[in-house]
């Protein structure tokens, strides 16, 4: 950035960058911060200003952070992008890998075919948990499943799809083997699966594409017993939302993603990502897991874990918060929570008996070229993050 720094430009509405992402998400908050520090005429209580590195990519900054360098309990992370909305708690994380033992793929077929689902929603394994957006990998083994009731025999090679573990997979392909040419068979059951699946989630899910082709390669196969392995763990290996919070409406508590998964040789490799607002009951869903896998004799490794940031039924910042917009706009904000990871989670951790709230001003598209940042919602909550300085003072 020294060198190249941002071309911006505006409509007198919005503020963007040619040609780049904006870096609104999280350069709003520095220029709150800086603008604090150097002014001498906003009153405030006693700040401690803490700017952390690698949010994005794995809150390293704030799992680094000397907590014993600061004094605060009461703590405003502005790194929301919806004015009007508080945020209030957050989910904690854990990575599970999951290893099923196989055997080593040594079966040759006549006839090879690639059966494939695509044109999936997909979204991120937090906030769009709860958005009925279908795992490709659960939705092309249900298609396999189909295909066996059918009375079609046939082997795995291989499984290909996805590869993130927080997002939620909109692609998977199976290649698979028979003795037998059955492709119009084939395209017949996945019509009618196709069909089927229309009729009960066109609304969720629009624009699922459902095919089959013949390919040609020296394929090696796994067994059958290997081949139902495969489609059984991932079917119904946990997934997805698992329960609902108590105390916020509509707020996912609970859920896990499978975003990646692999053949290799003698396993299958399923990696999921697990996300709790409660640390309790994520670390119920990690047993729940565990005992899942323990069926399979497979390995269930974990890592990766960070921390909820629970809701606190008694917090004096909320409310605080929640009066002083109410006072500067003549209604309540949105008091909410995210399914999702925020470095909140590190600090109530971290720190003891953090008092912690979160917001923004308006920004769309982050992380992407079209990222714009609202002008006047940039003023507005800029005042009130004044405000709240000013009565806490």
């Amino acid at each position: 950035m020294a060198v190249d720094g941002l071309s911006l430009s505006t409509d007198g509405e919005w503020l963007w960058a040619e040609g780049t992402t904006l870096g609104g998400d999280d350069g709003i908050a520095l220029a709150y911060i800086f603008a604090l520090l150097d002014s001498d005429d906003i009153p405030h209580p006693p700040i401690e200003a803490v700017i952390t590195r690698d949010e994005e990519t794995g809150m390293f900054g704030a799992e680094l952070f000397n907590a014993s360098l600061v004094k605060a309990k009461k703590i405003i992370n502005i790194d929301m992008e919806e004015e009007g909305t508080l945020t209030v708690s957050c989910a904690g994380g854990i990575t599970a890998h999951n290893t099923v033992p196989l055997t080593a793929p040594t079966d040759k077929c006549e006839f090879s075919y690639e059966i494939s689902v695509d044109g999936l929603l997909g979204g991120h394994s937090g906030v769009d948990i709860d958005k009925k957006r279908h795992n490709a990998f659960v939705l092309v083994c249900e298609l396999l499943k189909k295909i066996k009731e059918n009375d079609i025999t046939f082997r795995i090679s291989d499984i290909q799809g996805g590869g993130k573990f927080n997002v939620i997979p909109k692609n998977a392909s199976v290649i698979i083997g028979t003795e037998s040419e059955c492709l119009s068979q084939l395209s017949e059951i996945i019509a009618s699966f196709k069909a089927d699946f229309e009729s009960k989630y066109s609304a969720d899910e629009p624009n699922a594409v459902f095919a089959v082709k013949s390919v040609a390669d020296d394929f090696s196969f796994y067994d059958l017993d290997s081949t139902d392995r495969i489609i059984r763990f991932i079917t119904e290996v946990p997934n997805g939302v698992q329960n609902f919070s108590p105390n916020i409406p509509d707020l996912v508590e609970t859920s896990l993603n499978m975003g990646a998964v692999s053949l290799d040789n003698n396993k299958l490799s399923a990696h999921l990502l697990i996300r709790g607002n409660n640390s309790e009951r994520m670390h119920e869903l990690m047993k729940k897991l565990e005992v899942f896998t323990a069926d399979y004799n497979a390995e269930c490794v974990f890592d990766s874990e960070y921390p909820a940031w629970e809701y606190r039924e008694n917090s004096p910042l909320r409310q605080l918060a929640i009066d002083t917009f109410t006072e500067l706009y003549g209604k309540a904000p949105i008091v909410s929570a995210i399914h999702a990871g925020l470095e909140c989670g590190i600090f109530s951790k971290k720190i003891d008996n953090a008092d912690i709230i979160s917001f923004g001003p308006d920004i769309h598209d982050i992380h992407t070229p079209a990222e714009r940042m609202n002008i006047a919602s940039v003023e507005r909550t800029w005042n009130y993050l004044k405000e709240i300085l000013r009565k806490l003072k």
